[in-house]
């Protein structure tokens, strides 16, 4: 703009110089022109002879051819001057549109340049911004990528305990099972064999083998459940020498005498087992009720694990997704950056060359 001004300014002052020739010419003309026509006037006498007046006519025309003259050369002097003042005009015209020229490439220039930087500025920090989302992304994944790996081992210990309790539950369901039959079956034997030994009051060989075996039965049990009792076993020894051929009064008598002694330890051993089939029921629905809770506890850490994990692989997804995208955008991005700064390096050098052309 300063350029086009003093530029401008220097044509401006040439057109003045010129014009001011041009008239300094016109009034020199006119001068000449005026002083010629003086000295004729003077020259003048009162009424010549004839050959005077014919002098005198051949010098008025000779004043009037150089008038003429004058006129002529001042024609051509005016034409020169006309045709300096026109290519002056044309050449102050071509100045002043070339100037316009410049002074708007100017402005273009410095306007684009300034434009230029501000996007490449734009694009640097947004580049810089996408550089550290994808960094922040990437990081994301392979957290959620460890937090999966845990939660599915997590899951896989939960579902390892469940197994492992499961089995156990079913031993310790099978277990009770053949201890509960074991110990109903001993209940009601010895029930039976004291209801006989009670009802009769001269037992069969039959009857005291029976009774005898019932009396073993339950001592081996009790001895496997934990709770032998040696009168038991003692009564079934007993009844066994009992039993032995021939038999006679003597072994009756001593039957007889022995017998109430038998009821009453077939009685106690009765509210043994009793007392130990309580105990393996509650010892069983203490079991089943751990195992269930065991079993709901599982279940819902398997449940929130799962839920999490689920979670965690949404979240790895949009991880992924983001990473991609801002992949994406920053090829764009840097693309774009390197387009402005070729187009800014080769405008700047444009601008350049230009303006040193107008300065020379």
């Amino acid at each position: 703009g300063d350029l086009a001004q003093v530029r401008a300014s220097g044509s401006i002052v040439w057109r003045g110089a010129v014009a001011r020739a041009a008239m300094g010419l016109r009034r020199f003309l006119a001068i000449v022109a005026v002083v010629g026509a003086r000295s004729g006037s003077v020259l003048q006498e009162p009424r010549p002879n004839l050959t005077a007046w014919k002098e005198t006519k051949a010098a008025e025309k000779d004043a009037a051819d150089g008038a003429v003259k004058v006129q002529q050369k001042k024609g051509a002097v005016d034409k020169a001057i006309e045709m300096l003042e026109g290519l002056q005009t044309q050449i102050l015209a071509e100045g002043e549109a070339e100037a316009a020229s410049f002074n708007k490439f100017a402005c273009f220039c410095k306007d684009t340049t300034k434009d230029k930087i501000a996007a490449i500025q734009r694009g640097e920090d947004d580049k810089t911004q996408l550089s550290a989302d994808i960094a922040e992304a990437f990081s994301k994944r392979d957290q959620l990528d460890t937090k999966i790996g845990e939660l599915q081992d997590h899951i896989g210990t939960l579902q390892s305990d469940v197994k492992v309790a499961t089995e156990l539950r079913h031993k310790d369901a099978t277990l009770y099972t053949a201890n509960s039959e074991d110990l109903t079956g001993a209940l009601d034997a010895l029930e039976g064999a004291i209801q006989k030994l009670k009802a009769s009051k001269s037992p069969s060989l039959a009857q005291l083998k029976s009774v005898s075996e019932t009396m073993q039965t339950a001592a081996l049990l009790a001895d496997a459940l934990g709770f032998g009792s040696a009168e038991a076993s003692q009564a079934a020894t007993k009844l066994v020498m009992l039993q032995q051929e021939p038999a006679n009064e003597v072994r009756m008598e001593d039957y007889k005498f022995k017998s109430d002694g038998i009821i009453k330890m077939l009685e106690n051993l009765v509210v043994q087992f009793r007392d130990e089939k309580v105990q393996v029921d509650k010892t069983e629905v203490s079991s089943m009720s751990a195992y269930d809770n065991m079993m709901q506890t599982k279940t819902d850490e398997v449940k929130a694990a799962t839920h999490e994990m689920t979670e965690s692989k949404k979240k790895k997804d949009n991880a992924i997704e983001e990473i991609a995208s801002s992949n994406q955008q920053l090829t764009t991005v840097e693309a774009t950056l390197k387009d402005d700064k070729e187009y800014t390096n080769t405008l700047s050098s444009m601008c350049s060359e230009k303006a040193k052309t107008w300065d020379q």
